[in-house]
């Protein structure tokens, strides 16, 4: 059973066809120019061979999706779950209808998958016929066939849209997500949708917040939580045993000889028989020694292990 960190211990190569996510196209005169005024990233900044990481909030600020972003000029695409990415289409059909764009979910177009290992770059370059990116340059390769995403190093991590034959696959879905949770990465699923700022949810450390950009939908709950101190709750990294549980399942934590709601679990995995890796939002005042179960699981036990960037106060 794989109980060891991805990140402490890189495998030589893993490839998982992602089911979970799909791919939602934006495309016409007004593609830039709309999104800068919807999503939390900064399109002024993306370039034909980058990524962007953002959320697309509804009115109130609360998140609807995470996702990466990349394209340029009259199209653009967004990779994100596939419960959020139908949240993200239906608002954004509703804010862009006196735009001249096209919002298409183009997922059947695609097979997505997901690579990583030391021997990734050297193995999908040769599956493809070109040699690929930097992978922490948050880059993007192309080739006639496909687009490739460099998600992060140690270990190298690819996110692939491949129009032309199927990639060879060698592992479950669980070791990609068992990665992204070490990653720090939440993607949100049914049950997690519309409940957290993205704050909550560590979207400015991932650097998919612009704070000087103007104004976008969710905009002033964003700036109110970063410049007025309003922020408390946050995103944690947690590890121990327990059964697998779902998305907006509860977390406890122990007060005393009780037990009280501390918080939702964004993405869970379990890699090893009652081995369970954990996103969860959480109070932002925690001690790192709390002890934390998983509601209606009496023999959980959680621990809070650290993330791989810095939490600032926003």
């Amino acid at each position: 059973m794989l109980t060891t960190e991805f990140t402490k211990a890189t495998p030589e190569y893993v490839t998982v066809s992602l089911t979970d996510h799909g791919v939602l196209q934006v495309s016409g005169p007004d593609a830039i120019s709309f999104l800068q005024g919807q999503l939390t990233c900064d399109l002024k900044q993306l370039r034909d061979d980058s990524w962007r990481y953002g959320a697309y909030c509804d009115a109130k600020g609360k998140t609807l999706g995470t996702f990466w972003l990349f394209g340029s000029g009259e199209c653009v695409q967004l990779v994100a779950s596939q419960p959020a990415l139908e949240a993200i289409k239906a608002q954004l059909q509703k804010y862009g209808i006196f735009n001249k764009i096209e919002i298409s979910d183009v997922t059947d177009q695609y097979q997505l998958f997901g690579v990583f290992g030391s021997a990734a770059p050297a193995r999908l370059a040769e599956l493809l016929g070109a040699p690929l990116a930097e992978a922490e340059q948050a880059a993007v390769s192309r080739t006639e066939q496909a687009t490739i995403l460099s998600l992060g190093a140690h270990p190298d991590q690819y996110l692939c849209l491949n129009r032309g034959e199927a990639f060879p696959t060698n592992s479950a879905e669980s070791l990609w997500q068992a990665l992204e949770i070490e990653r720090g990465r939440p993607a949100l699923f049914s049950g997690t949708i519309a409940e957290f700022v993205p704050q909550m949810l560590n979207v400015q450390a991932l650097g998919g917040i612009s704070f000087n950009k103007g104004c976008y939908i969710g905009q002033e709950t964003v700036a109110r939580m970063k410049y007025l101190g309003k922020q408390k709750r946050a995103l944690y990294r947690l590890r121990g045993h327990g059964q697998l549980v779902s998305a907006g399942a509860t977390v406890e934590q122990q007060l005393g000889e009780n037990w009280r709601r501390a918080g939702t679990v964004i993405n869970a995995v379990s890699r090893a028989e009652q081995t369970l890796d954990v996103l969860a939002v959480l109070p932002s005042d925690l001690d790192n020694d709390v002890r934390l179960r998983i509601k209606d699981d009496d023999v959980s036990l959680l621990e809070i292990y650290p993330l791989p960037y810095t939490l600032d106060e926003s």
